[in-house]
């Protein structure tokens, strides 16, 4: 994938090296705009690529020049100032163009899972309170206007003339908030652990680094009446550079690419190679997953609890918030609300905990474990968890 097209390397002679670059497809539109990168790529099954477009740097006092200004939607900073940015896109295995969901901003990482289900992550900014992971579906619209330009629903319409209400009404929420500041600002390719249990006790979860803060998190993610939402948590803070992509090997080893370059990083090299592995004996002391119920949420675990510490009710402390949808540039957080809960019930022997409590949709829940340890001694490495609270359980928690 490169910021113009989609390129097939061919080595003739066998020498490991390219000899022949051809032309897969370049059917979107670029310009010398800086920020119209293209990110990807994944391929399923049947020989399709998908990858994912940014839209352009539109607003005049960051871009520096008004022959970009095109397609900014209520005075925001990114537009499109080319074809179909802003769209993820599927190229066929016989090399034709599909625009595939609109609505993107700065689509940093795509990711495929086995059941061949696509994830992107995008930046913080305009029409983004916070970034996010997005499940990617044909035809869906992840919120930002500028893009709907290429759409043909809105051929000729003037995208400023359109409430901001309507724009939410049309964009499927996210399914995970990464919390800008606490935990990330720029989050970038997102990978699936389906490595059989090489990589401890995660599999299925999905692990994605940020490239200002050169962490890595991971994500656990739960169907809520058809669509996906979900809680994250911090995994390994920091490495030595800014993560941009992760890629598993066959034998359950994650790679991790990094650069510091352009933007910095907190990490202390300018770019690099790091490898992440699980030494098949320690079961480090985490929240497994965060789980909604139909009364509150259960927290799992990787290894048995204290069940004293896990039954006090004072050794939580949980909040929760929203982030606006506009136009503006990111947002606070806003309502910031704690939540006692009204009964904690430990079970599995310490492996989990029913905390129940009010629920409100909409809104991103904080959990801090305060004082929690094993009951092998050792303490909770991260013991903060954020779940995205999209929809409602509406059958029991199996």
């Amino acid at each position: 994938m490169q910021r113009p097209e989609l390129t097939q390397l061919i080595d003739e002679d066998g020498d490991g090296v390219a000899d022949v670059y051809r032309t897969v497809n370049a059917e979107w539109g670029l310009t010398d705009n800086y920020h119209e990168y293209a990110f990807g790529i994944v391929r399923d099954s049947e020989g399709n690529f998908y990858g994912t477009l940014n839209t352009s740097l539109s607003w005049v006092g960051w871009a520096g020049s008004s022959k970009w200004d095109v397609g900014r939607v209520h005075d925001g900073k990114m537009g499109r100032a080319a074809r179909y940015r802003g769209w993820s896109f599927q190229v066929t295995k016989d090399g034709r163009f599909i625009p595939w969901s609109s609505g993107m901003r700065s689509p940093a990482g795509i990711g495929m899972n086995r059941q061949e289900e696509i994830f992107f992550t995008d930046n913080q900014g305009d029409w983004n309170g916070s970034s996010t992971l997005q499940h990617v579906v044909k035809g869906r619209f992840h919120g930002h206007p500028s893009s709907l330009m290429d759409h043909p629903d809105f051929q000729g319409q003037d995208l400023n003339a359109i409430a901001v209400d309507t724009y939410r009404q049309l964009r499927t929420p996210p399914a995970v908030f990464f919390i800008h500041g606490d935990l990330a600002n720029s989050p970038g390719e997102p990978v699936f652990n389906e490595t059989g249990g090489q990589f401890g006790p995660f599999e299925n979860q999905v692990f994605v680094g940020d490239q200002t803060r050169s962490n890595l998190m991971r994500v656990y993610l739960e169907k809520v009446q058809g669509t996906y939402q979900g809680a994250i948590f911090n995994f390994i803070d920091p490495m030595q550079s800014g993560i941009v992509r992760n890629q598993f090997d066959k034998h359950g080893v994650l790679y991790v690419g990094q650069t510091g370059r352009g933007w910095r990083s907190v990490g202390s090299q300018a770019f690099g190679l790091e490898k992440v592995r699980w030494d098949r004996r320690t079961t480090p002391v985490e929240m497994h997953s965060v789980r909604l119920t139909t009364t509150g949420f259960e927290i799992r675990f990787t290894q048995p609890m204290s069940e004293q510490e896990l039954e006090n009710p004072l050794n939580y402390a949980i909040r929760h918030w929203h982030y606006l949808y506009r136009p503006e540039y990111g947002s606070p957080k806003v309502d910031p609300t704690k939540v006692s809960p009204r009964r904690v019930r430990v079970s599995h022997g310490g492996m989990r905990v029913h905390l129940e409590m009010p629920l409100v949709k909409n809104k991103v829940y904080e959990f801090k474990l305060l004082g929690m340890h094993a009951q092998s001694g050792g303490a909770l490495t991260n013991p903060i968890g954020w779940y995205t609270l999209n929809r409602l359980r509406l059958d029991n928690l199996r």
